[in-house]
């Protein structure tokens, strides 16, 4: 097919490492290369981005820190980068990089010091030097500046996606990383229309069981979703959280990993034992993709799920019970691989970086809520 190879680089909300992919793309088709890894972030970067995370406003006042921890994380993806080529025979032409997000506010409504903005961290200008590339970054400030709300930008690729798999439509594709969202598809229109296209942040994906984990269990996550699945549910204190007016506003929204934040700082959460606590909160994220999917204007035919979350199979067995032969975990229809559910963030940021490059739009109203469709990105050469 035509087009460049691209290198994707994506670190999510989870902070837990860098995913990078190569993909031969021209922004409007693409042909994945089997080139990927993941590599971990060094200590000293990975307690900055806790700490940027932590407390933002204060983080971006401080320039020293600041951007001591965008050089950090810059030489992080660096090494991602030439680690990758090092070990393949490829040469991409060009870097996808999305940053680490710390900060994500798409309405200002709350009153928050630092606004409506959107903040991912790294210096790209350093990251193109390192790797002697050029690099596509900063993706969402256009599109927040044309009144959209920065995120999700997945629904253009996860499109792309679903057409190139020929799935049964209407589709659904769910990513549950640090926050969850999905991208529904009706028909087999072009990306650069996006009539039958709709995508939006369901709610908390990994980040709040994450997070428990770190807090109370000295892990940084649970395992296989084995601890979840060792514990009882608690279905009336879900429902409770899932009366937050989130969840039942319109589309398009989005969220900062942080937004529900408060469900971990609820007595009736702390006053269960660890299993039951990861069990509610498994069924949080679950129920409200499931709530989200319910939403749609049809329902879908065909659901895959990608993510790290696709790995918790307390998660994962709440969505089969609800969703039953349409849901495809991992994108694996019998023993054939539909694609890479684990890189497909890092494959997102290539066919953006590619989009860009060739002057597509990256979001549309219909996922972002912007007025037009933008072309988001930011292209800085090595010096």
């Amino acid at each position: 097919m035509a087009g460049s190879l691209v290198i994707g680089l994506m670190s999510g909300t989870s902070a837990d490492g860098i995913d990078a992919a190569v993909l031969q793309t021209d922004g409007r088709h693409f042909q994945p290369t089997g080139c990927s890894g993941s590599f971990d972030y060094r200590p000293e970067t990975r307690a900055g981005i806790w700490a940027a995370v932590a407390n933002a406003y204060d983080h971006m006042r401080d320039d020293a820190a600041r951007q001591h921890l965008d050089r950090l994380i810059a030489e992080d993806h660096a090494n991602a980068v030439l680690q990758l080529i090092n070990s393949s025979n490829l040469s991409p032409t060009l870097i996808g990089f999305h940053g680490q997000t710390i900060y994500h506010n798409p309405t200002g409504d709350d009153g928050h010091p630092l606004g409506r903005t959107t903040i991912q961290l790294g210096d790209a200008a350093l990251l193109a030097t390192k790797c002697d590339m050029p690099v596509v970054h900063d993706v969402r400030r256009a599109d927040m500046a044309a009144g959209g709300q920065g995120a999700p930008l997945a629904p253009v690729f996860h499109a792309a996606m679903l057409a190139r798999l020929a799935v049964d439509l209407p589709a659904v594709l769910i990513n549950i990383g640090g926050v969850a969202n999905l991208t529904w598809v009706a028909n087999q229109k072009g990306l650069d229309d996006n009539a039958g296209l709709i995508g939006f942040d369901t709610g908390p994906g990994n980040a709040l069981m994450d997070d428990y984990m770190r807090l109370y269990c000295d892990a940084d996550f649970d395992k296989g979703g084995a601890l979840a699945a060792s514990g009882i549910a608690d279905s009336k204190l879900v429902d409770t959280w899932l009366d937050a007016p989130y969840f039942t506003a319109d589309w398009p929204k989005s969220l900062d990993r942080q937004a529900f934040r408060h469900c971990l700082d609820d007595a009736r959460l702390l006053a269960k034992t660890p299993a039951d606590a990861m069990a509610s909160l498994a069924l949080l994220t679950a129920n409200s993709i499931a709530a989200s999917i319910d939403q749609l204007p049809l329902p879908p035919r065909t659901i895959l799920v990608a993510g790290g979350g696709r790995r918790n199979l307390c998660l994962q067995s709440h969505l089969q019970n609800r969703f039953g032969s349409a849901l495809q975990d991992g994108g694996i229809a019998g023993d054939r691989p539909l694609f890479s559910p684990d890189m497909l963030e890092a494959e997102l940021m290539a066919f953006l970086a590619a989009r860009h490059m060739a002057g597509l739009p990256t979001s549309f109203p219909a996922t972002t809520g912007c007025r037009q469709p933008v072309c988001g990105g930011v292209l800085v050469r090595p010096v």
